[in-house]
């Protein structure tokens, strides 16, 4: 099986179980952001991987899927893969709330919500700006070990990353790939957004805005995992970096009233809460471009 024909079956397996995993979601009228959809929320996480070991077996492909670990040559990319997802959420979270600071809310008002829906009540203390920031800083440092996330999203990096980044890679131009790769994944996402992955409540032109944010979203974390993985030779630092964001990406709302609105943060699924990671991503890309520049240079 040819390049183009791995990448084009790939894609119509992946995208066709992800439209048998969560056709559930549709049939039985679920709950947005409940447990059916946050169930089948996991099992999506794990069809990408599925995806590759059918298109593997069925192209006889043997190729590698950047499962080395390279630890000693790639020890930076696991450094910044580890804890620059939690600085550039803190930034994107730190400029929404410098935005709208009438959405800051040091009474937990969020929390006592939920326990509220849960069936419990509770006294909760009214926190300092320092001890918030203290506890940002505590969240960053330990977002790298909650293993479990970081399992999950190997199921999403092997395929995506893992075996369709190279694929793409000789096919076009690196950046146009990590774009391409980018969006393709948002897409993806797009059957959960409409059941409240990442962006919940009555937010502007709903599902769609919601798909829409979550394309760019996806590109531009997407972007950041890429270079983690050409760089590095290995997926396994797109995983931690993948993971982290996923353990922390809900903390904001611990510290936000719920008049926020999802489709701007503060989270880093809303515009004005990626704001990091799409000024990395933009740096990266230029990075990318002077690479593809300098080595057309050295080929003349």
């Amino acid at each position: 099986m040819k390049r183009k024909e791995k990448i084009a079956v790939f894609l119509v397996i992946e995208f066709g179980l992800v439209a048998l995993c969560t056709l559930p979601l549709f049939l039985l009228h679920a709950e947005p952001a409940g447990p059916l959809m946050l169930l089948i929320s996991v099992v999506f996480m794990f069809l990408p991987a599925l995806t590759t070991l059918i298109v593997k077996r069925l192209s006889h492909d043997s190729g590698g899927l950047f499962l080395q670990l390279n630890m000693r040559k790639a020890w930076k990319q696991y450094l910044l893969a580890a804890f620059i997802p939690g600085v550039l959420e803190g930034i994107g979270v730190t400029l929404y709330f410098l935005i709208f600071p009438t959405h800051f809310d040091l009474s937990l008002t969020y929390v006592a919500q939920l326990l509220t829906l849960n069936g419990q009540t509770a006294e909760l203390p009214q926190f300092s700006l320092p001890v918030v920031i203290g506890a940002g800083l505590i969240v960053i440092l330990a977002a790298p070990l909650v293993i479990v996330n970081h399992v999950a999203a190997f199921g999403e990096e092997i395929g995506w990353r893992g075996f369709l980044l190279p694929l793409l890679t000789e096919e076009l131009g690196i950046q146009k790939v990590v774009l391409l790769n980018g969006i393709l994944w948002g897409i993806a996402h797009a059957p959960l957004v409409c059941f409240g992955l990442n962006y919940t409540g009555d937010y502007p032109g709903a599902p769609w805005s919601g798909i829409l944010m979550m394309v760019l979203f996806a590109t531009s974390i997407g972007i950041f995992l890429s270079y983690l993985t050409l760089k590095s030779r290995s997926i396994f630092p797109a995983c931690i970096a993948h993971g982290a964001i996923n353990a922390i990406r809900e903390a904001p709302l611990l510290i936000c009233l719920d008049t926020y609105n999802a489709l701007l943060g503060p989270k880093p699924s809303g515009l004005i809460g990626m704001t990091g990671f799409l000024i990395l991503g933009a740096v990266i890309l230029a990075g990318f471009a002077q690479y593809s520049r300098d080595a057309g240079k050295q080929s003349d």
